[in-house]
């Protein structure tokens, strides 16, 4: 949770309008990170989206695991996968997200680390296929449109290429922007590939054979392999036996190249490869792997919940997961399919927390920072924030004490006019009154007029699912706009949710103006 931008104190004012109860010392808030770390068992929970929350809790091993679980029936939570901008590269999973807006992610499929960095297995995204799988690497997690919704599940998808030669003769490609080319196969390259050059992809080959298709036509014939595609070209790379089925192509000839995923429960909209099944069916994996940090996503039986989860390791706090402990880990959550993507140093876990504009990374990667990752699986919101504002002049919404005045004088107020009261040793709170949509983290923040005769530290009490606390604001600074005095979660009803108490060792007037409260 984000920090409020002023000083946040717990207290005990439990006054409701009119009760003039007496506020307790109040004390500091402990940190949330500090608290997860020494409290084992305790979990923390953060609302990211509408259908999305974010779960951080410490268990037995002792192993940190940071939880995503999505509602994939959220017609606004729309799953994503995520890249650089090309499949041979990589970057920072926080850069990946934050170019297509994630609200949240984890690290996705394993790859050629230290090479062109591509990913093994398939990609789609968008229902558009980024790239194909090396050999074996079939299995993948993937969701599918379902009514304004989606459900997901395990699937094994394959590449169907073909390239059609003058007199019709078809080749089969094994490979689509794939860091290896199958032993004797054929791999088939496009834009997406990148900059990467495609001799780190001859995998040992004695004799290579490239070709470039444009518009249905060969534009270039050579025996080094390329780097770059041009917009609207293809490239075709043979290795051994599948450069031999190429050489008779020469600059001019009528040439076609076609591809499609093929399997998986439908038209998969997005699919992300990993290596080995946990779960399938219920049923857990019974092979044996050592202890590794780990990133793995599951399903339940009706595809309508997904969990991304991560687990830390390689240090003293958090020892990792073995397969056979991760299964089991991703069944207590309630999956009946799971699958492993990639661990070690790649596991990463990133959210973009309430009140923040970008996603910063959540769990503890083994490598000490992020590493660089080819791709990973997240998702965006379509949701606007819910938001409300309660002027002092609101009807039904605001109320306070015969001693609170009201003003015109200034004219950055909001709306009509303010209302304003001397510090008092006694609480005599003006409140404001919210009818909050659902239990949630939110925004909260203030509008008053600023003067140097307003108090320097006005009390604004937040009701809070946790109890009131209290954030004291200079309100002789920063007026006629809002200000956030934080992100808080607060409890679904009507009900008085901002107070401004007279409690106060400051000096000046107390003003009370308008308050807004938007989802965060």
């Amino acid at each position: 949770m984000r920090r409020p931008a002023f000083t946040v104190l717990l207290t005990a004012l439990l006054a409701l309008a009119g009760t003039g109860a007496l506020p307790t010392p109040a004390t500091a808030v402990p940190d949330r990170a500090a608290a997860i770390a020494a409290d084992v068992g305790t979990l923390a929970t953060t609302s990211l989206a509408p259908g999305l929350t974010l779960t951080s809790t410490s268990i037995s091993g002792p192993n940190q695991v940071n939880i995503l679980t999505a509602n994939l029936a959220e017609p606004t939570l729309k799953p994503r996968y995520l890249n650089p901008g090309t499949v041979g590269a990589t970057t920072a999973l926080t850069v990946q997200a934050n170019r297509v807006g994630a609200v949240a992610a984890v690290n996705g499929d394993f790859f050629d680390i230290g090479e062109t960095g591509a990913p093994r297995g398939i990609g789609l995204d968008g229902g558009t296929l980024l790239h194909g799988p090396a050999t074996g690497w079939n299995n993948v997690a993937a969701l599918y449109s379902n009514g304004a919704g989606s459900r997901g599940g395990l699937a094994e998808i394959f590449l169907d290429a073909t390239i059609t030669l003058p007199g019709g003769t078809r080749l089969t490609a094994t490979n689509l922007n794939s860091p290896n080319i199958a032993a004797n196969g054929i791999g088939v390259y496009n834009p997406l590939w990148g900059d990467q050059p495609r001799s780190k992809a001859l995998d040992g080959a004695t004799r290579s054979r490239e070709i470039e298709v444009t518009a249905g036509k060969v534009t270039k014939v050579s025996t080094t392999p390329g780097g770059k595609v041009a917009n609207g070209t293809v490239a075709v790379l043979g290795v051994n036996a599948g450069a031999d089925a190429l050489a008779s192509l020469t600059v001019g000839a009528a040439v076609t190249v076609n591809y499609a995923p093929r399997g998986g429960d439908g038209a998969a909209q997005v699919a992300i490869g990993g290596n080995l099944v946990l779960v399938k069916d219920g049923v857990a994996t019974t092979v044996a792997h050592p202890k590794n940090p780990r990133t793995a996503v599951g399903f339940s039986a009706d595809g309508l919940k997904m969990w991304l989860v991560v687990v830390d390791g390689r240090t003293a706090a958090s020892v990792g997961m073995t397969y056979v402990e991760l299964a089991a880990y991703m069944k207590s959550l309630g999956a009946d399919d799971a699958i492993n993507l990639d661990g070690g140093g790649s596991s990463t876990l990133v959210a973009r927390m309430p009140g923040a504009t970008s996603a910063t990374v959540r769990n503890t990667p083994s490598d000490g920072a992020q590493r660089p990752v080819p791709n990973g699986i997240g998702f965006v919101s379509t949701a606007q924030p819910w938001t409300t504002t309660v002027d002092n002049s609101t009807a039904d919404r605001f109320t306070a004490g015969a001693s609170w005045g009201v003003s015109t004088y200034s004219a950055e107020r909001y709306g009509a006019d303010y209302r304003f009261a001397d510090p008092v040793l006694a609480s005599d709170a003006a409140w404001y009154r919210v009818n909050i949509p659902q239990t949630a983290d939110y925004d909260v923040s203030v509008w008053y007029p600023a003067n140097a005769g307003y108090n320097d530290a006005t009390p604004y009490i937040v009701s809070t699912t946790s109890g009131n606390q209290t954030v004291r604001v200079n309100q002789r600074v920063n007026g006629g706009r809002w200000v956030s005095l934080g992100v808080f979660r607060l409890a679904a009803g009507d009900a008085n949710v901002v107070g401004v108490s007279r409690w106060t060792s400051g000096t000046g007037y107390v003003i009370a103006d308008a308050v807004r409260i938007t989802r965060a």
